[in-house]
């Protein structure tokens, strides 16, 4: 183990093909069954990704209103493994909201100490185990980095790693060494199938143009490159392809999803399409659906919100 890694003991319509109904489908405490698809024999694993915005920094001042609707949210939609970005201050008095977190969770996990301080971490439910985890040790660190953990989920014929990543948020050169470093480690000739999940601070490729007039002439250089007027997508482009051959794909853009995940209100940045999941090829056939979480505690004309970002999810079959 490196680099600060500590294991411990409303969606678009499904296309043809989709486990929509396996989705919708709830026991009587409102969590998701231990869902299976249409003949009963394979099960389906959601996994959540979601950044947690300044929870972190509420809860050390002793304010719990965002965190507990991130975990009310968290515990309704019960993913098999969640990778949260953004965990401020999980590090602090011997990990004390994170061990928090995971009891509150009901889950499992795993804290990658960041030197920034904003700290990543991965969770799963207890019927997966964990085979590895190892985290970009700090000397090679430009911003956030990255961690990940190898499982063996309940039904799968071989483990999958899970990598959770957060790109630097006001270099786009930063975020291309990021992502070539991402690249190193996760390529194609990976063994084991992957599942990357970011905040890459900057949008993919084919995506709409994000409306960058309102943002402050200072700030345009955290989304342009010099000489530029438009975004840098290089560090996505750079994972998902090399030349001709794909390296991981996105799962957004394969089902045609490309609706904004991000949206600070209030703010003047532009609303856009930053959370993502990349996949090794292997795991696209499994993967039977990707949502961009809709709920009321994300809707800022009804109070306080979980998250400037939305979560999003997948749903991979066994």
């Amino acid at each position: 183990m490196a680099g600060g890694a500590s294991p411990h003991d409303t969606a678009r319509e499904p296309r043809d093909g989709e486990d929509g109904g396996a989705r919708e489908r709830r026991e009587g405490d409102g969590r998701p069954r231990g869902r299976r698809d249409g003949d009963g024999a394979q099960a389906i694993h959601t996994v959540m990704f979601w950044n947690l915005h300044v929870v972190g920094f509420e809860r050390a001042d002793g304010d719990d209103t965002r965190w507990r609707l991130q975990r009310d949210l968290v515990r309704e939609r019960a993913p098999s493994v969640l990778m949260a970005a953004e965990c401020w201050c999980w590090d602090l008095d011997d990990r004390a909201l994170f061990e928090d977190a995971r009891r509150e969770l009901g889950m499992d996990g795993v804290l990658f100490e960041a030197k920034t301080g904003c700290h990543q971490a991965i969770f799963w439910r207890r019927d997966a185990v964990l085979l590895d985890s190892e985290a970009q040790p700090h000397e090679l660190v430009q911003w956030h980095g990255f961690g990940s953990v190898v499982l063996r989920l309940p039904g799968r014929r071989g483990p999958v790693r899970f990598t959770v990543a957060h790109l630097d948020p006001y270099s786009p050169t930063s975020r291309l060494i990021e992502s070539d470093r991402l690249r190193g480690v996760l390529g194609r000739d990976t063994v084991t199938p992957t599942v990357l999940a970011m905040d890459a601070n900057t949008v993919p490729p084919g995506d709409p143009e994000p409306d960058w007039s309102k943002v402050p002439a200072h700030r345009l250089g955290n989304h342009m490159p010099p000489g530029r007027t438009t975004a840098d997508r290089t560090p996505v482009e750079r994972l998902l392809s090399a030349g001709d051959t794909v390296l991981l794909n996105d799962v957004a853009a394969h089902f045609g999803d490309r609706r904004p995940t991000f949206a600070e209100h209030g703010s003047k940045e532009p609303p856009r399409r930053i959370d993502l999941f990349l996949l090794s090829g292997g795991l696209l056939p499994s993967t039977v659906a990707y949502r961009v979480v809709e709920d009321r505690r994300l809707d800022p004309s009804g109070g306080p919100v979980a998250s400037d970002h939305h979560p999003v999810e997948i749903d991979l079959r066994s």
